[in-house]
């Protein structure tokens, strides 16, 4: 008995509280005309009490579904907008989301107050049929309270429903006066309202506008001091209109305006002017159909995802791009910096159910702080990218239920961040490299092998004399070029006057010969040194090069005599043949020696 007489006292506070509060003039308008319920209140609140009040509840009804995405109350005179907060109302009926709208300064006894209330709802719109093929229009079906939903007793208000067009299969018409215009229905005005007054609104009407619905939409702002912001948006979206019956047919798509029905193909975002390195990818890969134009004050992306989202169909891929650090990132006057982007997603006229901001800011950065437009769930992450050591702290931020454009807004993060942390990367890099080469330079001055055995000093002993070898060959292969000038000079000498330049050829070659025996003559004492066999064996290379060489100029001084003779072409030729192949035998040979004494290093 106690109980239930405490509940009748409470129930009788509250009403009294109430009461205190009397809305003279309600003017509601409900447009319909996208995927959202826009709903705005004109109030006039009067204090009927004997005590001033702070507070003023205003209620929405929700049906099924439906959510509140965006409620907001500005005093209508001075433009202020009042804090706003979720309250519970005694007697508030079922499916009732009641808010307490805090005024700028108490309302005094018999005071009046012009506030105007702003609400958005998103899934207040239900497909009606649920279901609908390639062809047909999208219907959809919009519940409300006929009445304004108060705490108060109203005095008078009116209600005014905008649908998208003049098609509307139905509406509630019991309650009169109600009147139809073109695409406007009007109740009211209606008054003497009591509090908690329950009556259906309900209409049905045709919107073929496409209901787009971000399912889950993660937004990546990783900032680089070393020039640029790094922005990746993560994107799955629903069309979330009437579900797609039936077969779907891309030839009916494309060449009948009835067979696009409720989908969309494309989605627009409109990017920051400084906006660059866009790109758009999916799982598959990157995506070439999308058009990106620049004007002074936006980069504006028309995408076109990879085939149409009817009612039902889903899409995930992701959308990246990058913007210089001026604009966006800034000093303020207590040493820290401060970084102001767009809060939400970019894409135009769209419904987020699940919206993830995470700030990703350099390595060493610290006291992170975040000026929001509006409340959203705060917590902090570590992210490990290149060249780093403690990680780079991440501010994530989170919301549901975010509609466009009302919360498209920017924010800002301020973080301290040490003049000298910006040198860490560089000498991280230099720190490596340094460490590399030390090692490289170490490892090659180290003997890894314990004892110096014969094998050991064998095998030393036939590194060292290889690497003579291969500069006593090359050397040689330097003398056959020269030999080979010293062939062509030869055949050059044709009359006397060719006599005087195979001369001076002759003298050249003679002379880069003595260079390179002058050359190996040290190379061959460190070779005999090392094994006097193969010292042996390179001597009699050398001899067999020297005899090459000496045939090279006989071969020369006999071709001047004859030319000096007047002999003819083909009696040179005749008379020097034998001499020619003795001297293409010896150059054989000499190949042959090579290969075979300088083979095996």
């Amino acid at each position: 008995m106690r109980r239930v007489l405490a509940i009748v006292a409470l129930l009788a506070l509250a009403s009294s509280a109430f009461a205190e509060i009397k809305l003279q003039q309600v003017d509601r308008k409900i447009n319909l005309n996208s995927q959202f319920a826009r709903i705005s209140e004109a109030v006039k609140a009067k204090n009927v009490g004997d005590k001033p009040v702070s507070d003023v509840v205003f209620c929405q009804l929700l049906n099924g579904d439906a959510v509140v995405s965006l409620y907001k109350v500005v005093n209508a005179d001075t433009k202020a907008e009042l804090t706003v907060s979720p309250t519970t109302v005694e007697g508030a009926p079922a499916g009732a989301a009641c808010f307490s709208a805090k005024l700028a300064a108490p309302l005094a006894a018999g005071d009046t107050a012009s506030l105007t209330v702003t609400a958005v709802l998103a899934k207040a719109q239900v497909p009606y049929p649920k279901e609908i093929s390639q062809t047909e229009g999208q219907l959809m079906l919009y519940k409300d309270n006929l009445y304004v939903l108060s705490p108060y007793a109203v005095s008078a208000q009116t209600t005014e429903v905008t649908t998208p067009s003049s098609s509307v299969k139905s509406y509630t018409d019991s309650e009169k006066p109600v009147s139809k215009s073109d695409n406007k229905i009007k109740y009211g005005k209606y008054d003497l309202i009591k509090p908690w007054t329950l009556q259906e609104l309900s209409v049905h009407f045709e919107n073929n506008k496409p209901f787009k619905h971000i399912v889950t939409y993660v937004k990546e702002i990783e900032v680089s001091h070393w020039g640029n912001i790094y922005v990746e948006e993560k994107y799955e979206i629903k069309n979330a209109g009437a579900r797609h019956s039936g077969s779907f047919s891309r030839l009916k798509y494309a060449h009948s305006y009835n067979g696009k029905a409720n989908s969309f193909r494309d989605v627009r975002a409109v990017l920051p002017p400084s906006a660059r390195s866009l790109y758009y990818v999916d799982l598959i890969g990157n995506i070439s159909s999308s058009n990106t134009r620049k004007t002074v004050q936006a980069t504006v992306v028309d995408i076109d995802l990879r085939y149409p989202l009817m009612g039902g169909w889903k899409v995930d891929f992701t959308l990246g791009y990058s913007v210089p650090l001026t604009g966006f990132l800034f000093h303020t006057k207590g040493g820290r910096r401060k970084l102001t982007m767009d809060l939400a997603s970019p894409l135009e006229d769209v419904f987020v159910e699940d919206m993830v901001v995470r700030v990703v800011l350099p390595e060493g950065s610290s006291k992170l702080q975040a000026v929001l437009p509006y409340d959203m769930d705060q917590s902090t992450d570590v992210k490990y990218t290149y060249l780093d050591t403690t990680g780079r702290p991440v501010l994530v931020l989170h919301r549901r239920n975010v509609a466009s454009p009302e919360h498209s807004a920017k924010f800002s993060v301020e973080y301290s961040f040490a003049a000298t942390s910006i040198l860490r990367e560089p000498l991280l890099l230099v720190s490596v490299f340094f460490c590399l080469f030390a090692a490289v330079i170490a490892y090659n001055r180290l003997e890894l092998v314990i004892t110096r055995d014969d094998k050991w000093a064998a095998a030393r002993d036939r590194e060292v004399l290889a690497t003579y070898m291969e500069q006593i060959q090359a050397a040689l292969e330097d003398e056959a070029s020269l030999m080979a000038g010293f062939e062509a000079a030869t055949r050059a000498v044709r009359d006397t006057e060719d006599v005087d330049a195979a001369q001076r050829k002759r003298a050249a070659v003679e002379k880069g010969c003595k260079d390179l025996e002058d050359k190996v003559k040290p190379l061959l004492a460190a070779v005999e040194s090392r094994s006097a066999r193969v010292a042996g064996q390179v001597r009699e290379v050398l001899d067999k090069s020297k005899a090459l060489q000496a045939r090279y100029g006989r071969q020369l001084a006999e071709r001047v005599e004859l030319v000096k003779k007047g002999s003819t072409m083909g009696e040179i030729s005749r008379k020097l043949a034998p001499g020619q192949e003795a001297l293409e035998a010896a150059r054989r040979e000499l190949k042959n020696a090579i290969d075979t004494v300088f083979g095996a290093y």
